[in-house]
């Protein structure tokens, strides 16, 4: 892959860890609202964190579409990278720590929303659904 294609994939990246960094603040105001059992303020949110959810959807497909256009190699060499192997280049190190940092976000973001999911539904989470 050139540099080109490279900066195209980080760049989806950075949009992906920009939209969970939306998603998290609304979490963590929607937990705020809960505490306070602002019921108006809860629906609110819930209502505003599905613009920032629908758009990383957006990226997400746009990167997965993207990887699919490449050659079998370049897909194995982006595996092989989200999986944590040694980078080749500096536009392979920028792209893996990217795809790291979003992915250390979305982690605490499914953490963060598993919580407050079984707060507001219990036993009728989301989460205890698909266990």
């Amino acid at each position: 892959m050139n540099g080109s294609e490279w900066m195209d994939l980080t760049v989806l990246e950075r949009k992906k860890y920009n939209f969970l960094g939306e998603v998290e603040d609304l979490t963590h105001q929607l937990a705020q609202a809960l505490d306070r059992n602002d019921q108006v303020a809860a629906r609110m949110l819930l209502a505003m964190r599905q613009e920032p959810v629908l758009h990383l959807e957006e990226v997400d497909s746009a990167g997965k579409a993207r990887r699919e256009s490449l050659s079998g190699e370049d897909r194995e060499r982006i595996s092989a990278l989200l999986k944590g192997g040694e980078p080749h280049s500096n536009e392979e190190r920028v792209f893996q720590e990217q795809a790291q940092k979003a992915r250390r976000l979305l982690e605490r973001v499914v953490e963060l929303d598993r919580r407050v999911s079984f707060r507001m539904a219990g036993e009728n989470s989301f989460y205890k659904k698909n266990k």
